[in-house]
C-alpha cells in the first residue's frame, strides 16, 4: 500500500473527510476534477455540455473507503487534503512563510505539520460556522497578513503529500487536536473562531404607535416590508428607521416597529437579521439629514412621485454603541475584557479616565481596574491585546452599515 492511500485510510478512520487534489503543475493543491467526477461528485453543466467536478457533498460526510482507495490506488501526481471545519472536527490555521513562523514561534504554538513553506496548526472546530479567510485579503481587524484560516467549506494539504516548495510532514501526533483554549484570545477573536452572541431581542407586542398628524406606522412597516426583496434587509431595515424618524416617530417608537421589522423579514438558516442589526440602523438614521415627512412629498405627474427624500449621507455607528446593545450578552470574562478594550479606545482618543468610567458604569460595569490598567498601559507606550472592533466582530457583532 503506498504512503499516501496509507494515510487517507487513516484519515477516514480517524473522522475525518478527505480528498485528492493537484501536487504539481497549474492546478497546484486545487481539487482533482477528474477523479472526483469518476467517483459521482459531479453535477451537469447544460451550457457547457460536460460534468463539473464538486466536492460540497464531502463538507457534509466523508467518503468511502472504496472511493479513497480508488482515488489514491496510483497516488502519480496527487496530494492529500483534509476537508475542514465541523465535518472533520478541526479547522486550520496555517501560519505561512517566514513571518508566519515567526509569528508562531512568539505565540508559543507547537504546530502539528510543517507544510512546504509554513506551519499548519490543528484546533478544534467551534460549533458555529468558520468561514475561510486569507490574511493578505481581508480587512478584518487584527488579523496578520501572514495568517489564513481554513474552516467550513475549506481544505488544507495533509502529509505525506509533496508539493514543488517540499514535503507536507507531522511535527505533533494528529490526534493530539489543539483546543481552542490554546489559540490566544485575540486571535480568537481575529480569525472568528469565538461563538457569535446572540443577543436578546427586544419584543412589542402592543399595537404600533399612530397619531392623527403622521402617517400610520403600520403603513411604513407593510411598505419597508414589502422592499426587503429588492432592498435587503439591512438597507431596508436604515430607511425604514429613516421615514419613520422624518414622519416624528420617538426612538421608543421607531425600536417598536422596528422589532415588528425584525420578526417580518427573512431569516435564512445561519444569516439572521438580527434586532441588534436593527438598532445599530435606526441609531445611524437618527443622526442623518432629515428629509421631508411623506405627506409632503411633491407628485410632478399622475401617480409618480418626483421627491422621494431619500437619505443623502450616514453616521457610522460606533463601537461603543454596539456594545451597549450586547453587553447583557456577554458572561463575565468577556465584560471584563471588553471593559478594557472599550477604555482602551477611550484612552488612544485622548478621552479621560472619567469618561471611560462613566460610560462603563452605565453600561453596568462597577470595576475600575480594567479601565485604569488600559489608561495606564496606553501611557507606558504597550500594545493592547485586541481591540473593541475585532472584539464585536470577532463575535459576530454588526455595527457599521455599508456605506457609512
Amino acid at each position: 500500500m503506498n504512503p499516501l492511500l496509507r494515510e487517507a485510510l487513516a484519515a477516514l478512520e480517524r473522522g475525518w473527510s478527505v480528498l485528492p487534489i493537484h501536487a504539481a503543475g497549474a492546478a497546484l493543491k486545487q481539487p482533482h476534477a477528474g477523479l472526483l467526477i469518476a467517483a459521482g461528485y459531479r453535477e451537469w453543466v447544460e451550457d457547457a455540455s460536460r460534468f463539473r467536478a464538486v466536492w460540497k457533498p464531502l463538507q457534509q460526510q466523508a467518503p468511502s473507503i472504496e472511493v479513497v482507495e480508488h482515488w489514491f490506488k496510483d497516488p502519480t501526481g496527487l496530494g492529500l487534503a483534509l476537508v475542514t471545519g465541523r465535518v472533520s472536527g478541526r479547522v486550520i490555521i496555517d501560519f505561512d512563510d517566514e513571518p508566519g513562523r515567526a509569528l508562531a514561534h512568539d505565540l508559543g504554538i507547537r504546530p502539528h505539520v510543517r507544510t512546504g513553506s509554513g506551519y499548519h496548526w490543528h484546533v478544534q472546530a467551534p460549533a458555529h460556522f468558520v468561514p475561510n479567510l486569507v490574511g493578505k485579503n481581508t480587512t478584518r481587524p487584527g488579523v496578520p497578513q501572514c495568517v489564513d484560516v481554513r474552516g467550513d467549506g475549506g481544505n488544507a494539504v495533509l502529509p505525506p503529500t509533496v508539493v514543488p516548495k517540499g514535503p507536507y510532514t507531522y511535527l505533533r501526533d494528529p490526534d493530539d487536536l489543539a483546543p481552542l483554549s490554546e489559540v490566544p484570545v485575540a486571535l480568537r477573536e481575529a480569525l472568528g473562531l469565538e461563538a457569535p452572541l446572540q443577543p436578546p431581542t427586544p419584543t412589542y407586542q402592543g399595537p404600533l404607535p399612530s397619531g392623527e398628524d403622521r402617517v400610520p406606522a403600520d403603513v411604513i412597516l407593510t411598505w419597508a416590508l414589502s422592499q426587503v426583496s429588492t432592498g435587503g434587509r439591512n438597507d431596508t431595515g436604515y430607511k425604514l428607521a429613516w421615514v419613520l424618524c422624518n414622519n416624528g416617530y420617538r426612538d421608543d417608537e421607531v425600536l417598536a416597529v422596528g422589532m415588528r421589522y425584525v420578526a417580518g423579514v427573512p431569516q435564512p438558516s445561519g444569516q439572521p437579521y438580527t434586532a441588534s442589526e436593527f438598532q445599530a440602523s435606526a441609531r445611524s438614521a437618527r443622526n442623518a439629514p432629515r428629509g421631508a415627512p411623506w405627506e409632503n412629498r411633491r407628485v410632478s405627474t399622475p401617480g409618480q412621485a418626483q421627491d422621494e427624500q431619500r437619505p443623502v449621507s450616514r453616521v457610522p455607528v460606533t463601537a461603543e454603541h454596539a456594545l451597549q446593545d450586547i453587553w447583557a450578552s456577554l458572561d463575565e470574562a468577556g465584560k471584563i475584557r471588553a471593559a478594557y478594550l472599550c477604555a482602551w479606545q477611550f484612552a488612544q482618543r485622548r478621552d479621560t479616565l472619567a469618561n471611560a468610567l462613566t460610560f462603563l458604569r452605565l453600561l453596568g460595569h462597577a470595576s475600575v481596574r480594567e479601565a485604569r490598567r488600559a489608561f495606564e498601559e496606553h501611557e507606558r507606550g504597550q500594545t493592547p491585546d485586541g481591540t473593541l472592533p475585532a472584539f464585536l466582530q470577532g463575535r459576530g457583532v454588526t455595527y457599521l452599515k455599508r456605506g457609512a
